[in-house]
């Protein structure tokens, strides 16, 4: 004869509150560590044009946009069709601080440089680019 009880209403209960409250805590902290994440970039291409040349380049002292050097550039190898969307973290490399710029290419063949991190010391955050018919939107939240 068994005479175990099986678990009573108020231990499940208990146990349920527990484990949802502790997914609650564990869910904020990785909230809160987002921004101090490597930097990503979306992109949301609402336009009516296929992007690609996509590139991250660092801005970071004189002259330096017009350097190739390791790390300061990131190309992305695929594209952004109409419609879709891109999320990536480039592999950039910064010595104190600077700027993230963006640039593109459509398929009309019109190329944009858009700044996607205005300033920034660690490529860390998120940047959020919407592309339209009309403008070119950023949502910048770098570190």
């Amino acid at each position: 004869m068994n005479t175990r009880r099986p678990f009573s209403k108020r231990k499940i209960i208990i146990l349920s509150t527990l484990f949802l409250f502790i997914g609650l805590v564990i869910s904020m902290g990785y909230q809160a560590m987002d921004p101090f994440r490597h930097l990503r970039i979306t992109i949301y291409n609402q336009s009516d044009y296929d992007l690609s040349n996509i590139s991250a380049r660092v801005n970071s002292g004189i002259d330096s946009f017009n350097t190739n050097k390791e790390g300061t550039i990131h190309t992305l190898k695929k594209g952004v069709p109409s419609g879709g969307q891109v999320k990536f973290a480039p592999q950039l490399r910064l010595s104190g601080e600077g700027s993230i710029y963006l640039e593109f290419t459509d398929n009309r063949g019109e190329t944009y440089n858009k700044t996607v991190c205005g300033y920034t010391e660690y490529l860390s955050g998120n940047s959020y680019v919407t592309v339209t018919n009309e403008t070119i939107t950023v949502k910048e939240e770098c570190m």
